[in-house]
């Protein structure tokens, strides 16, 4: 199972490299979309973020299939 750290590492990552690749397509427009959505994850002047994880609430049998 993935930890919630790596789950960020992994999503942080992709949007650095999504904004770089559409940046090398000349696709300014869809690289700033994506740099606004994760602006405060990209911004280094924030030491911490505050990042809040729900778990699955509910009876076990709801995880199983009918």
């Amino acid at each position: 199972m993935q930890t919630l750290e790596s789950t960020l590492r992994l999503s942080h990552d992709w949007a650095v490299d999504r904004i770089h690749t559409l940046c090398d397509k000349n696709c300014i427009d869809s690289a700033h979309a994506i740099q606004s959505e994760f602006c405060e994850w990209l911004d280094p002047e924030i030491p911490e973020h505050d990042i809040v994880s729900l778990e699955f609430i509910g009876e076990e049998d709801d995880l199983r299939p009918s």
